[in-house]
């Protein structure tokens, strides 16, 4: 076998080169509004991810991430929260893709 393969002192497997490792390509941030950007496809058989990251305090539940789609290469957001009380808020948040 080639490649790095590291393990903890119980001889769990930490890092196998063989595994999937992602790899970021890139961030948007959202500026607290609804919107979308077009990405680069990902290399061939690999899959694309996202994690969104909150730039500011979510103020005890009332402030809301955007919900993510991503398609093909294209990576839209938008928030969705009550409007019929008060004190939501949409949080400027940042986020990250990229493929395993």
């Amino acid at each position: 076998m080639t490649g790095l393969t590291i393990k903890d002192v119980a001889g769990q497997v930490m890092v196998d080169m063989t595994m999937n490792i992602s790899q970021t390509m890139g961030s948007v941030d959202t500026g607290a509004a609804n919107g979308g950007i077009t990405i680069a496809a990902p290399p061939a058989g690999k899959s694309m991810y996202y994690i969104v990251v909150p730039l500011t305090t979510t103020g005890l539940g009332t402030g809301k991430l955007p919900g993510v789609t991503l398609s093909g290469t294209s990576l839209t957001w938008a928030y969705s929260y009550p409007t019929n009380g008060w004190g939501y808020y949409s949080v400027n948040a940042r986020i990250y893709y990229g493929y395993y």
